[in-house]
Formats: structure tokens, C-alpha cells, sequence
């Protein structure tokens, strides 16, 4: 059991009821704990696509680095909470993180489990200066009790910031979502790609039937981010080879989401996305910019709202980022906040707001 004295210089953790459990040197990166993780994955109040093995799995595979270090909180009933960490030069993050819109602690831990699985992954890790929790949902309990459970252990809480993620309650306001898609500039942009050629529009979820697009999705999207302050993420190789690896996991999984619209036979819109346990999320859409008088990427919006509404989706989710276009369809935005936790030498004399 979890009794050990802070090592930030912080009074002795007091005595929880929960016990922790690391992974061994023999368990598979990526992969530990996967009955218990699919367990607490569907009792946790943030469950997304980010959270589940395959998305981990792939994320540890591409861009994992330093030490690979889950803690899994158990009581006697058994397993309460997972925190997929590892750490890297001295600080503990969650895996996923980069590229994740939402990260957070699997399970429903109180403060005390919390702070346990802190105190583990602290002693664990090498010259520890600190942990960050990026965008944790603040509809999440985790942020209030990595407060309470910092302080248990002699760690300083610090908000370190929020991000807004515009979304559509298709369910509670099923009016709102048909009315999106039968807005003026939606209809006009594919009446003229209509007028000018025909138009095809294909939804696919398998990974036999996403992996012979990648490649032109991917080089759509280059050519679509060329010359703009913000290129393509998939002008590195690893990037598009982690794609195909998610593809390659999450397709038996049911929840990927790939959409291509062709216009006279060649593909003028992609989209890489999801639908997790009914919230559909708006990714990774790219358009061809030598059409964009046509507003390929609005037709493209369009068909991905009607593909959510026809398969009972209670959310669409425009993910992180409150671009102006969002704000023309969103009903709400869900905000995601970072938290840091820091022992009160490394935040120096100004220290930090709890």
C-alpha cells in the first residue's frame, strides 16, 4: 500500500486505502492493464476515442519516449483508477499527450486514490520536477481533486490555461442540428460543385477500406496547408505512418470515420474522424485547394452533420479550437483545462495558484 513520503519535500502521504500497481519490465509498452483499462474506460466521466488501447497504443508506438509508467489504483473491490503516464526528463504526462483533444485519469478515483497514483509515479521517475495533465474536460471531476490530491502530497496545483471545444447537441436539439444542414452557403456551395460535375460521397469504417485513401488524403492535406503559417502535420513521415497504424487497430474497434467526396471521379475532400460512443468528431478534414471557389470543405461539412444525425450521434464535435466557423453551427462550448503539478522548489519563491 501506498505509504511513502513525499518526494517534493512534502509531509507523509497519509495512509490510503488503495493499492498500486506498475507494470513490469516484461509488459508490452502501450498495452498494460487492458481488461481493467476497458472496464474503468466506461465508467469514467471523460470517454473518448483518446482514451481507448488502440488510439494509446499507436500514440506510445510513434511518439512514446522516456518511461513508460501506468499506475493502476485498486481498493477491495477492485480496480478504481488508471493513469496511463510516463515520464520524460523528469516530468510525468499522460500518454496521448500531443494530438489528443481529450486526456484524463480512467476510472472514478477520489482524492486519496489520486494522490497514491501520484506518490507512485513520483518515486518512479528520475530527477521528478513536476506532472501536467493537458486538456482535461472541465466537466471532469480530475481537476478539482488534483487540487486536493497535490496538496496530500506536497505538490503545488497551477491551471495552467483553457481551450474551447465547439459542439452540436444533436440530441437535445435535434431542430438545431437539420437546420445546420440546410443552412444557405452549405446548399449553394454543393449546388454549384453539383452544376459543375458530378458529385459522389462515400462514408467508410474499416481499415480495409480507409488504407487505400491515406496516401491521397494525406498528400491532399500537404497541398491544402502549403504556404500558410501552419503546414501539414503530415509532411513527417512518422505522422502518416502512425495514421496507418490507427487504422490499422482502431479499425476492428468500429469507431473510425473516413468520409472522401469525389467530384468527377478524383477525391476534391477527406475526412479523418470518429464516432465514440455516440459523439462523432470532426478531426482531420483536408479539401483540394485548387477547387476552393467550389467550398469543397463545405460540402464535406455538411455530409459528415447529415452521416452523424443518420447514425443516432448525440454529439457533433468540432474538437479543440474556436476558429470562426465553428461558432456558425455549435449549440455549446465544452472547455478543456491543463493542470500542473509542481513540488513548490521547482515553482520558486513566486510559486503558483492552486
Amino acid at each position: 500500500r501506498s505509504q511513502a513520503r513525499s518526494a517534493g519535500g512534502g509531509r507523509p502521504m497519509t495512509p490510503s486505502a488503495c493499492e498500486v500497481r506498475i507494470p513490469g519490465a516484461g509488459d508490452a509498452a502501450g498495452v498494460a492493464f487492458p481488461g481493467a483499462r476497458e472496464d474503468l474506460l466506461a465508467r469514467s466521466p471523460t470517454r473518448s476515442v483518446f482514451q481507448t488501447l488502440e488510439w494509446s497504443q499507436a500514440w506510445w508506438e510513434f511518439f512514446g519516449r522516456g518511461l513508460w509508467l501506468p499506475v493502476l489504483a485498486s481498493d477491495a473491490g477492485g480496480p478504481v483508477a488508471l493513469a496511463p503516464f510516463y515520464a520524460d526528463c523528469g516530468m510525468v504526462y499522460l500518454v496521448g499527450s500531443g494530438g489528443s483533444d481529450y486526456l484524463d485519469v480512467l476510472g472514478t478515483p477520489d482524492a486519496a486514490a489520486l494522490a497514491a497514483i501520484l506518490d507512485a509515479a513520483r518515486a518512479r521517475t528520475p530527477d521528478f520536477l513536476g506532472f501536467v495533465f493537458y486538456h482535461v474536460p472541465e466537466g471532469s471531476p480530475t481537476g478539482a481533486l488534483l487540487a486536493r490530491a497535490a496538496a496530500e502530497v506536497g505538490l503545488v496545483c497551477v491551471d495552467q490555461g483553457d481551450l474551447g471545444a465547439p459542439a452540436i447537441d444533436l440530441a437535445g436539439q435535434p431542430g438545431h442540428a437539420h437546420e445546420c444542414t440546410r443552412k444557405a452557403s452549405l446548399i449553394r456551395h454543393e449546388k454549384g460543385l453539383r452544376k459543375a460535375g458530378e458529385v459522389e460521397v462515400s462514408h467508410v469504417r474499416t481499415t480495409a477500406e480507409i488504407l487505400p485513401h491515406l496516401d491521397g488524403f494525406f498528400e491532399q492535406h500537404v497541398a491544402r496547408w502549403a504556404n500558410t503559417a501552419h503546414p501539414s502535420l503530415f509532411n513527417d513521415p512518422v505522422q502518416r505512418r502512425f495514421y496507418a497504424r490507427l487504422t490499422e487497430l482502431a479499425g476492428p474497434a468500429g469507431w473510425l470515420r473516413f468520409t472522401r467526396v469525389t467530384w468527377q471521379g478524383r477525391p476534391v475532400a477527406y475526412h479523418f474522424g470518429f464516432c465514440y460512443r455516440g459523439s462523432y468528431l470532426w478531426y482531420k478534414p483536408s479539401f483540394d485547394v485548387s477547387l476552393a471557389r467550389y467550398s469543397p470543405g463545405e460540402v464535406l461539412l455538411r455530409h459528415l452533420l447529415l452521416a452523424a444525425i443518420d447514425e443516432g450521434a448525440h454529439t457533433f464535435d468540432f474538437g479543440l479550437g474556436e476558429e470562426p466557423f465553428k461558432a456558425r453551427f455549435a449549440t455549446h462550448v465544452p472547455r478543456v483545462r491543463t493542470w500542473g503539478l509542481y513540488p513548490p522548489s521547482v515553482l520558486g519563491p513566486k510559486g503558483g495558484s492552486a
